[in-house]
Parts: C-alpha cells; structure tokens; sequence
C-alpha cells in the first residue's frame, strides 16, 4: 500500500511547487542560436524563416512547409487556400480545441461534427460517411495527443467524396506512421508550436503540403494576399498590389532561430516522452478504472499528452480526480470539453449534449497527466505516488 493520505482530505501535498501538464525545455543552444538572429540584419520574416521551412519539409518529407503566427492561423490558411467557404461544409471531431472547426468557421464555412472512435479518440471515418453530403468541401481530423487518426480510413471517404483533406497535426509533430512521418499525407497538414508541444517557437506554427498551387497561395495569403512579382516588377521595383483579402500571419527569425535550435533536439525529446509513457504505463496499467492511452498500431507517435480516462472502479468521478491530483500540486488538465457543448456551436450551428455518445464517454473520464522532456525520474514518481494513493484511498 501507498503511505500516506491524499492532500484532498487531509493529507500534505505530495509537492511544494505546481507541476505543469507541459512545459518548453530551454538550453543554453536556443538562448545562442535567438541572440544570433537578434543580432543579424532580419529579426521579421527572412533567411531564418525561410530555413526553418525547408527543415521542417525535409524532416516531413514533403515539397512545401509555410511558417505561420500559430496552429490556429495555419488552420485558418490552409481552410482559406483550400476554398472553404460560404455554403461549404467541412467535417471534423468535436473532441478537440476550437481551433480545430475553426478551419471552417473563420473561412464562412459550416464546421459539421462526427463521432469519433472511442479506442483512438479520432474521427471515425464511418461516422464521416455518414455525414457527408453534396455541400461537403472537406476533411479536418485531428491526431489527438499525438495518436493518428485513422488515416487509410479516412483518406478512402475523402477519395470517394472528392474532399479536401487538412490534418490537424498540431500534437503529433516528429511521429510517424507506416514509417512515414505524420504530416505527409496529403493534402495538407497543419503543426502547432506552442510551448507544450513537442517542439516550440514561442507562438508559432506551419502548414505542409506537396501541392505546389496550394503553396504559393498559402504564402501570398500570409502576406496580405499581396503580388510582389509584377509582370513590370524589374521596371518599377516598389510596385506591388494586394489581390484579395489576405492575413498578416508572418513570424519573425527569431521565432525561427528558436525553432531551428529545437529542432536539433527532436530526437532528444521524442524519446523522453517515450521514456516517461513507458513508466507511467508500467505503473498504471494495472490500476482497476484507467484506462492508460491507445497502443501504437503501425506508428510511432510523438505524444503530446498521456491522456487516461479515469472510470466508476476507480473509485472516485474525473471530477474529483482533478481535483485531488491540484491538491497535491499535480497539474493535471482536461482535453477537450467537447465542442458541441461550446455555446458558440449551439447557438450558431444547433448542437446540443447528447449529440455524439461516443465522444462524451470518453470526454467523460479524461484527464491528461504531466508529459514534457523536463520531467525528471521525481516528477514522474510524485505523479504516480498521487495517483496510486487516491486509489488506495478510495479502496478503503
């Protein structure tokens, strides 16, 4: 038996400091390789963008990769180069951040929701089926916490609808599938850059593609939709014009500098957080009312969060598991409150609780436990130690 009682009743907290559910990890090889771009004639958009983009294509395999203020604006891009628009619908999970449907909405499309599989917590590409119709202009699934979504799946339903498919790959940077990294698939993928995930520029993010057409509209669509190369440029070398509505979605070399130096710690990270999966599974597996996350089929994925669904046998709701884990300054959190409980989505698309069973079971028993490379062999063990003495507590 664990010693000890849970800080929740009664107990001390297993830890003096709050351990955050991700973090960035920063070394001495970021702080140089961001000081070194501060020092060189572009801190806006330039050279080091530029390369940062061709390294992420390469590591991804394909022709294009176009960097981006965010995951959301990425998503936005690649909607808008894809030709969402008003009158269109575009398929997509409801387990997910707002981001997600934002590919539609923020393009004047309908954001339509399917259930998803319950075992790899993606779209269900039968669910799909289901709800496509003649106004359907596209696929947004999501790779949750890392996990591929049913990609063989769901690019069979895009083939025979003729859709547009975008990845929301914004977990699942440096993983792969059937040896191929996620994000090769086509049409379109999309990679966040946030702090807490697999690698960081502070904000950022990036669209993927081997469409060459798709490419040059997503960078003109960054840039204000603007024509730099007129046929009369090389006369009147100042002249440009803007050709639609476009964004100002640039990120600067600084941001890209960063991104470089993390980059050469990929392999680095992926295989920290394969570590911390593997203890954490080893000690959880066993637990009576978790459920620890999918099992890899024909991939390696890079999780982003150790997601597990907390069950009746354990003895205690999510809710207060949640609350327990903050007690003992376990910082836990929940991924994602579905989208169809979202007042926005109810009042502007008409979705309501109890439109999508599989999806609120799973969401029911959600709570991602702490995943970064800066966890140390402690860290791991106060996670375990609280959660196996709130078991042990509930047992009695």
């Amino acid at each position: 038996m664990t010693e000890g009682l849970p800080a929740r009743y009664g107990g001390e907290p297993i830890r003096d400091d709050v351990l955050g559910y991700g973090a960035q990890s920063i070394t001495d090889h970021e702080k140089e390789a961001v000081l070194e771009a501060l020092e060189s004639d572009y801190i806006t958009r330039g050279p080091t963008v530029e390369e940062f983009e061709e390294r992420v294509a390469e590591h991804v395999g394909v022709e294009h990769a176009i960097a981006t203020t965010s995951g959301t604006t990425a998503l936005h891009l690649a909607g808008h180069a894809a030709g969402f628009g008003s009158g269109d619908e575009v398929i997509t999970t409801p387990l997910t951040f707002v981001s997600t449907a934002h590919a539609a909405t923020y393009n004047d499309a309908e954001p339509v929701f399917a259930d998803i599989d319950p075992h790899r917590r993606t779209l269900d590409p039968e669910a799909v089926r289901e709800h496509v119709t003649k106004e359907t202009a596209g696929l947004v699934p999501m790779h949750y916490a890392g996990h591929p979504a049913d990609i063989d799946g769901l690019l069979k339903v895009a083939n025979e609808h003729d859709l547009t498919v975008i990845w929301d790959a914004c977990h699942a940077f440096g993983g792969s599938w059937r040896g191929e990294p996620i994000g090769a698939q086509r049409d379109m993928a999309v990679f966040s850059f946030h702090p807490v995930k697999s690698i960081t520029t502070g904000e950022g993010g990036m669209v993927v593609t081997d469409d060459d057409e798709l490419a040059d509209r997503l960078r003109r669509l960054r840039s204000f939709d603007m024509n730099y190369d007129l046929e009369d440029h090389d006369d009147e070398p100042w002249y440009q014009v803007t050709e639609g509505v476009g964004h100002n979605y640039n990120v600067t070399d600084l941001q890209a500098a960063l991104g470089l130096a993390q980059l050469d710690r990929l392999e680095a990270f992926k295989q920290r957080r394969d570590e911390i999966i593997e203890q954490y599974d080893s000690a959880l597996n066993e637990i009576k009312g978790l459920r620890t996350p999918p099992k890899s089929t024909e991939s390696d994925p890079m999780y982003h969060l150790y997601a597990i669904e907390v069950t009746e046998a354990f003895g205690c709701d999510r809710t207060e598991f949640v609350n327990a884990m903050h007690a003992e300054n376990i910082g836990v959190q929940v991924h994602y409150v579905p989208l169809h409980y979202h007042p926005l989505f109810q009042e502007e698309f008409g979705y309501a609780p109890g439109a999508f069973p599989k999806t609120e079971r799973v969401y029911d028993g959600l709570v991602s436990l702490p995943l970064h490379a800066e966890m140390d062999r402690k860290d791991i063990k106060d996670v375990v130690t609280a959660v196996k003495t709130l078991y042990e507590y509930h047992l009695k």
